[in-house]
């Protein structure tokens, strides 16, 4: 044996390794009392659209859906940005890292458990206010009181049992989100509400949070979580902002500030394309809404898994003796 740096030997990627890592950060992650905060903030302000949307002039339906997508979308950049940049250096902080990297498992297993865990629970905030805004618009388009009452009832109901007979209640609530979503998805298309457009712009949520969470991770491996949470979100504004700002056309911004949005525009991710205008999602034919929302999350999952592996090389070099 020569006097040369030793390099550890991993077995095979492991998806069971993985898989155990990003149970532990979305239990984790489900007990911080931040998340039910936003949570129960964002329910009130689904709620409030019902107020709201009676103020506009024949645009009760517009208001309620409108503002609703935009708070789910706001709402969920803000619990990724939280977890991102929370969660890794949690694991530092207590020191828990320097017991799990000895056992046999890779460093980038172990940062890849981490997103996946974050993203689930982003996927189940999702699905909860998804739920929660279907609902809102089957009333505002006038659906059956009974079936109002019944379905959260039941739900309700469903959730309180699950809770009652299961050994891990957190892993009760990701199969009730998805029902909740099921059930008033349902409801909303007893009547008249753009249910496509409600469903797919909760998909394309889940697409902004994928690249979000990864550029979160991007950071979090070498920074503190207020930088953290402060380069993501300067991210997230860029990228929402310098594609319009280089398609405009004015004489305000110099040419060299031209220049330096049009590079930033091929850098950033477009997180424009996961908040369409409403004719982009418009059901005349299935094709093209359906064909927007998979190039784009087709750009999510290879914009996150770029960012990932950058993050990998990252905190694979990086020393925590």
């Amino acid at each position: 044996g020569g006097g040369g740096k030793r390099y550890r030997r991993y077995p095979a990627m492991s998806v069971a390794r993985i898989y155990a890592i990003a149970l532990n950060t979305y239990r984790e992650a489900v007990r911080d009392r931040v998340l039910f905060g936003v949570l129960t903030l964002a329910a009130g302000v689904l709620a409030l659209t019902l107020a709201l949307g009676e103020l506009s002039l024949d645009q009760q339906m517009r208001v309620v859906t409108d503002l609703g997508l935009a708070s789910i979308s706001m709402f969920s950049v803000v619990i990724a940005i939280f977890l991102g940049s929370s969660l890794l250096y949690k694991e530092i902080e207590r020191k828990t890292l320097y017991v799990i990297l000895p056992k046999p498992i890779a460093r980038f297993e172990f940062l890849l458990g981490k997103y996946f865990g974050i993203v689930a629970t982003c996927a189940v905030f999702i699905a909860i206010m998804g739920a929660l805004q279907l609902l809102v618009a089957a009333i505002q388009a006038g659906a059956p009181t009974m079936l109002v009452i019944v379905i959260p009832s039941l739900l309700l109901l469903a959730l309180g049992v699950g809770f009652f007979f299961a050994t891990d209640r957190t892993l009760v609530v990701p199969v009730w989100s998805l029902v909740a979503l099921c059930a008033t998805a349902w409801l909303a298309s007893t009547v008249d509400v753009e249910l496509f457009r409600l469903l797919a712009s909760l998909v394309l949520n889940l697409g902004e949070v994928l690249i979000l969470t990864a550029v979160a991770l991007l950071f979090s491996s070498f920074s503190t979580p207020f930088l953290t949470g402060a380069f993501t979100f300067g991210v997230w504004l860029v990228g929402r902002a310098a594609h319009d700002m280089v398609a405009m056309k004015t004489r305000v911004l110099s040419p060299a500030m031209k220049e330096l949005l049009r590079w930033l525009a091929e850098v950033v991710p477009n997180f424009n394309l996961f908040v369409p205008g409403r004719s982009t999602l418009a059901v005349k034919d299935y094709t093209e809404p359906l064909a927007y929302v998979a190039m784009s999350m087709g750009y999510a999952v290879l914009y996150a898994g770029a960012t990932l592996f950058i993050a990998a090389l990252i905190f694979r070099r990086r020393d925590f003796l």
